[in-house]
């Protein structure tokens, strides 16, 4: 008798309560990089979208891990994709995401996250800078009807997608990406002090774009025609940082 009580109960529940289908979301292989104007990009590859939090690691060449869920804090996902709270990079501290979203139709993230080190997170700038997710809002299916009279037969609920298996902790990559190769000077496959050297050598040194059409001088990093400060700063940022050439 109870066992055919718990049974109508569970029943009568699926009917007026029904079941969301919902999974955690990954990031698209080839849309992981954010932009950090104080560290370079940082890799989302192994950050975990689920309908309530973000879970994993980013990678900084540069900085190192940057944490999702990290003790004391951690991002959350008010299940339409407005993000909250702070990730916490080893090296970076913490950095607030209370600005980032997540279109809940197409899994592109927007908007910045900020911090004291880490500056500002671009997640939708012009080059190589376009996280996107396979995570979507989640939807409500209704439970399937007993069907009918009589006795039997087993007539379940909605199949619910099992979530996907979090990655393993990121390493650094081979290939950081295209703009650590633009700024190596040398075209050698690593970022040091024969690269610092050679942009000492061209310090100050000026180029008409306008009659050259673009600068063919490789210290010159931004291709603004004069090596200088700003070509430092992008050299510093990716300082030691090496690639398959």
């Amino acid at each position: 008798m109870t066992k055919q009580r718990l049974i109508t109960i569970s029943f009568i529940l699926g009917i007026f309560f029904p079941l969301s289908y919902a999974f955690a979301g990954t990031i698209l292989s080839s849309h992981k990089y954010a932009w950090s104007n104080n560290v370079g990009y940082i890799n989302f590859a192994n950050v975990i979208v689920n309908d309530n939090t973000l879970s994993g690691s980013a990678w900084s060449t540069n900085k190192g891990f940057i944490k999702f869920n990290p003790t004391n804090g951690g991002v959350l996902n008010d299940g339409t994709g407005n993000l909250s709270g702070s990730a916490w990079g080893e090296n970076l501290g913490w950095i607030d995401f209370n600005n980032v979203s997540i279109n809940p139709s197409t899994g592109q993230f927007s908007g910045t996250a900020t911090g004291t080190l880490v500056g500002t997170i671009t997640f939708d700038c012009p080059n190589f800078c376009d996280v996107q997710t396979d995570w979507r809002q989640a939807t409500t299916l209704p439970v399937a009807s007993s069907g009918g009279g009589g006795g039997g037969g087993g007539g379940g609920g909605p199949i619910v997608q099992a979530p996907a298996l979090a990655p393993a902790l990121p390493v650094q990559e081979s290939a950081i990406s295209a703009q650590a190769k633009h700024i190596d000077i040398l075209k050698d496959g690593k970022i040091d002090i024969i690269d610092f050297n050679a942009m000492m050598v061209s310090w100050g040194s000026t180029q008409n774009l306008a009659a050259a059409g673009a600068s063919s001088n490789p210290a010159d990093m931004n291709g603004d025609g004069v090596v200088d400060i700003f070509d430092f700063n992008l050299l510093m940022v990716y300082w030691g940082a090496t690639y398959q050439l």
